[in-house]
């Protein structure tokens, strides 16, 4: 053979290849169907729970049929999680349809709908996915027995107008508290952390799931300790604030030797509400499917899971989810503005 023949050899050989591969008959792309699932960064829990759940919403074509008991998508269906920085943009991006859906703190869900500037008239649930736990934390040494006893303190509140802000009036609402009955510092977040490390606030108030790493540092190096919410308070405070019930955290979380009662948000996962419903529906009926939820669990061992359908919502329920689920369910209503 010519050595020019040679050196294209493998050029051929490629291209014949390409050239079969091309004529093998593919799946029409109507039969495929993308999705994306919004979420925080990609360091937070909610990715992986993300990640979790759209590796459970998927099913590409061409796949046997599924068992009902075992873990099965939804047919012709390929799910993504897809981060974004803020929970407001998850919010912003469904709203405007830039993401099909995203997974949101039921808290920034209420926020969304009855507060006239933003978006929350156009998203409606397809239902629960994990929980996060309410977390008041206090200076050590203080020796309160709980929220009530904030009064005079400094708390970290947030920044006004944010999701913390909001979070940290309902709670002193529902202990009785005012604005002007406690000191109130405008930090939230880390520095709010950062605050209480160094003394400089009393008590902060902390939704996340758990064992939150943050928490966990401030309890180890004893510059931390939860206090419990119960009574008559939290139970006010599920009528102020979309808690989904009351909780406990474990004997041993942070440091603690015995369960700290607390209360609970759901993150809801959302779509607009004009998304189609026969595709809401199946979404629905996968996430309420017991082997999804058992493999669910499995992937997601740190997390507790929500019920599929919430007994009672921050925003309305997506009509498609309500014909998976067989039932509606109440939406809380506004909560009135806060008075100082």
């Amino acid at each position: 053979m010519a050595p020019l023949l040679w050196r294209l050899l493998p050029l051929l050989l490629l291209a014949a290849t390409v050239g079969a591969l091309w004529s093998v008959p593919t799946v029409p792309a109507a039969e495929v169907r993308y999705l994306r699932i919004a979420v925080g960064p990609t360091s937070t829990p909610g990715f992986q729970a993300a990640t979790s759940l759209a590796g459970l919403m998927s099913r590409p074509p061409g796949l046997p049929a599924c068992p009902p008991d075992r873990p099965c998508g939804v047919p012709g269906l390929i799910a993504l999680a897809q981060s974004l920085p803020l929970r407001d943009d998850i919010i912003a991006a469904v709203a405007s349809g830039a993401v099909e859906t995203g997974l949101v703190p039921a808290g920034a869900a209420l926020a969304a709908r009855c507060q006239s500037r933003r978006s929350g008239a156009d998203i409606a649930v397809v239902g629960g996915v994990y929980q996060e736990a309410l977390h008041v934390l206090v200076r050590p040494g203080l020796d309160l027995a709980g929220p009530a006893a904030l009064k005079g303190r400094r708390v970290a509140m947030g920044e006004p107008g944010s999701e913390e802000r909001r979070l940290a009036e309902r709670v002193l609402d529902a202990y009785g508290l005012r604005r002007t009955d406690v000191r109130t510092v405008p930090l939230g977040g880390a520095e709010a952390l950062a605050a209480l490390r160094e003394g400089r606030v009393d008590a902060l108030f902390r939704l996340a799931v758990w064992p939150d790493a943050a928490v966990a540092d401030l309890a180890a190096a004893g510059q931390g300790v939860l206090l419990p919410v119960t009574g008559e308070g939290a139970r006010r405070l599920l009528d102020l604030y979309p808690f989904s019930g009351a909780g406990t955290l474990p004997a041993g979380s942070y440091g603690a030797a015995m369960p700290i009662e607390t209360v609970m948000q759901p993150v809801v996962w959302i779509a607009r509400a004009d998304a189609d419903p026969a595709l809401v529906r199946n979404l629905a009926a996968a996430l309420a499917q017991p082997a999804n939820r058992d493999r669910l669990a499995a992937e997601q061992s740190d997390l507790s899971l929500a019920e599929a359908l919430l007994p009672r919502l921050a925003l309305p329920l997506h009509a498609g989810a309500a014909a998976a689920y067989g039932q509606d369910a109440a939406v809380m209503p506004c909560p009135a503005p806060h008075a100082s």
